[in-house]
């Protein structure tokens, strides 16, 4: 059992995607959301970030609506640390469906100290697939209430570690019509 929390980000608007909510895009036969939640069974806990607690019941994991509406991946990153029941918890976006249990037991596994585990790939941070540590929360309402929003930001004025040796197309986020159908394009490839 890692003794961390599992998050999923499922607030936004999906606005790129023509408003079809991205956790319920199906890739190999699971929704993207189901497929995360398949991962984290091994976390002490899953919690759902999500500002529409009906869409979310049939999964039977608690549901947490933002705190701060309408400021991104950061108000869900707060919100979980608010009601997580442990210090540390893996925020990930319910639009990675290539993530898988072993890159998330990884990060979950991971013994150092850190205010942020950021996973690096193709040089890139991936804020959204991170462990943040609840002793952030007030750097995070700092930075919600002056409206800086900016994930990379925030991370990067704080105690992170970065580790990394991932596969890059294991964080790919499907944000648009075109990216969901190259996926499905490279499942009937594979």
């Amino acid at each position: 059992m890692i003794n961390k929390t599992l998050a999923i980000l499922a607030g936004g608007k999906s606005s790129r995607m023509n408003y079809n909510n991205k956790a319920f895009l199906s890739y190999k036969d699971k929704t993207f959301i189901e497929h995360i939640i398949g991962c984290g069974k091994d976390y002490k806990e899953v919690i759902i970030v999500a500002n529409d607690e009906n869409l979310y019941e049939r999964f039977n994991l608690r549901i947490v609506k933002d705190i701060y509406v309408g400021n991104g991946p950061l108000s869900g990153i707060h919100t979980a640390l608010k009601n997580s029941i442990t210090d540390k918890v893996l925020c990930i976006a319910c639009d990675m469906p290539l993530i898988n249990k072993e890159i998330i037991n990884t990060l979950g596994n991971y013994s150092e100290n850190y205010d942020v585990l950021v996973p690096k790939v193709d040089n890139r941070l991936q804020p959204l697939c991170s462990i943040y540590s609840k002793n952030i929360i007030n750097n995070i309402e700092h930075s919600l209430n002056k409206n800086e929003n900016k994930l990379q930001k925030l991370i990067k004025n704080l105690d992170y570690k970065v580790i990394e040796g991932f596969e890059v197309d294991k964080f790919s986020n499907i944000n648009t019509p075109e990216e969901y159908k190259d996926l499905e394009e490279k499942k009937c490839t594979n």
